[in-house]
C-alpha cells in the first residue's frame, strides 16, 4: 500500500481495522461463552455418569467440617437420590465446632466419622471428597475416591474434579450442579445450601463474584429463612464466652495475621469459636488461637484469604510428627506437653510464659514464610 494513500485515507483504514478487530473480539467472546457453557454442562453430565454406576456413594467432608462443607454434602446427597444412588455423609474426623454441630442437629444430618483407612465405609462403592482445600482423602482405596467437589483449586488429575474457583463457597458450586441437573431442591436442602453459602462467604464478605449472589437468589425462593435466622444467632455457653474474652484481650497482630493465647480451655470447640471471632476484626484475614486442653497444646487456625492456607501454617509452625488436621480454611494442631504436664504450681507461670512466647514465634514465622 503506497504511503501517500495510507496518509490520505488513514481515518477510513483505522475504522475498517477497528471494525474487523471488534468483530473478531465479539466472535471470540461468543465462542468463549459457548465454550464455558459447554464446560459447565459437561460438569453435571460427567458427575452423573460417574455417580450413576454406583449403588452407594460416600460424601466425605474434612475433619472439623465447616457448615459450607456439610451443606454441600446435603445438596449432593439430594442429587444422588435423584439419580437413584444412595448418598452417605461422612467426615474424616470429629465435628467439633458448635455451629457445625448445631447445623447437623437442625438439618438431621446422619454423619459417619471415619478413620484414615475408611473401614466404616465398606458398604460404599465409591467416595466423593466434598469441600475443604487440603489433600484429597485416600481412604486406602476403600472405597476409591472418584470425584472432588470444592471451590478451592486441586492438583488432582486422575479423578473427576469440579472446582469453580470463581465461587466463594462449595455450596455455590453444588447449587450450580443442582440447577444444571434441573432439580428443584426441597426446603431442607435449599435452606442448608443457602446457609452454607452465607457461612462460607461470611455473609458475602468473602464472595468472589456474582455467582454466590446468583446461587443465593435461586435458593431464596425455596428456603426456610426463619430457620437461617435461628442458626445465625446460636447461644454461647459461659465457658466459651470467657474464652472469647481472653482471645480478644491477649491478641497480637502482624499484618493481616492475628494470634492469641487463651490459657486452659474446657473444649476444643471454644478455641475454634475464638479463632472464628478474631476473623471478624477489621483487617484480619487469618487467625490462630492456642490454649491447653487435657495436657495438650491445641492450636486452631482459620484463614479466609485465598492466598493463605491454615493447614500449611500449622504444618510450618510445628514438627511434622505432631498431629495436624484440617484444610485450607480451617486446621487444628495438637502438641502434647509430655513431661511438662507434671510441672507443679510453683513453676506453672514460667511454663505458661515459655509456651506463649514459643508458640507465638512459631506461628508468626510460619505465616510470614507461607
Amino acid at each position: 500500500m503506497p504511503a501517500g494513500f495510507l496518509a490520505e485515507n488513514l481515518a477510513v483504514v483505522l475504522t475498517a481495522l477497528l471494525f474487523v478487530l471488534s468483530g473478531g473480539g465479539v466472535l471470540y467472546a461468543v465462542q468463549f461463552r459457548t465454550l464455558r457453557r459447554g464446560t459447565e454442562k459437561a460438569s453435571i453430565d460427567s458427575l452423573r455418569e460417574t455417580v450413576a454406576g454406583q449403588n452407594r456413594v460416600a460424601l466425605v467432608v474434612p475433619e472439623g467440617a465447616s457448615i459450607d462443607s456439610l451443606a454441600s454434602a446435603v445438596g449432593l446427597q439430594a442429587l444422588c437420590k435423584d439419580w437413584g444412588v444412595a448418598g452417605r455423609i461422612a467426615a474424616e474426623g470429629e465435628v467439633t465446632g458448635e455451629d457445625s454441630k448445631a447445623f447437623c442437629n437442625i438439618f438431621d444430618v446422619d454423619l459417619t466419622t471415619i478413620d484414615g483407612r475408611g473401614d466404616q465405609l465398606q458398604d460404599c462403592d465409591a467416595a466423593i471428597a466434598v469441600g475443604g482445600g487440603g489433600a484429597v482423602p485416600r481412604l486406602s482405596n476403600n472405597p476409591p475416591v472418584i470425584c472432588v467437589i470444592r471451590h478451592r483449586p486441586t492438583a488432582e488429575e486422575n479423578i473427576l474434579t469440579i472446582t469453580r474457583t470463581d465461587d466463594g463457597a462449595t455450596s455455590t458450586v453444588v447449587t450450580k450442579l443442582i440447577r444444571d441437573a434441573k432439580l428443584i431442591p426441597d426446603q431442607r436442602v435449599a435452606t442448608a445450601l443457602l446457609y452454607g453459602i452465607r457461612a462460607g462467604t461470611r455473609e458475602f464478605r468473602r464472595a468472589n463474584g456474582k455467582n454466590d449472589y446468583d446461587a443465593a437468589g435461586f435458593l431464596h425462593a425455596f428456603a426456610d429463612l426463619g430457620r437461617i435466622e435461628d442458626l445465625r444467632s446460636p447461644g454461647v455457653s459461659g465457658d466459651t464466652f470467657d474464652v472469647l474474652g481472653e482471645a480478644i484481650a491477649n491478641r497480637e497482630r502482624r499484618a493481616s495475621f492475628a494470634v492469641t493465647n487463651v490459657g486452659v480451655v474446657p473444649s476444643v470447640s471454644a478455641l475454634e469459636e475464638a479463632a472464628d471471632s478474631l476473623l471478624r476484626l477489621e483487617g484480619v484475614s487469618t487467625a490462630a488461637v492456642f490454649g491447653i486442653h487435657e495436657e495438650t497444646i491445641v492450636i486452631s487456625c482459620r484463614a479466609e484469604d485465598v492466598r493463605t492456607s491454615a493447614v500449611d501454617i500449622l504444618d510450618g509452625a510445628f514438627d511434622a510428627s505432631e498431629t495436624t488436621g484440617g484444610n485450607t480454611d480451617a486446621a487444628t494442631a495438637r502438641v502434647p506437653l509430655g513431661i511438662f504436664a507434671q510441672v507443679d504450681g510453683e513453676h506453672a507461670t514460667t511454663l505458661d510464659s515459655l509456651i506463649d512466647a514459643s508458640t507465638r514465634k512459631a506461628l508468626f514465622a510460619a505465616f510470614e514464610s507461607s
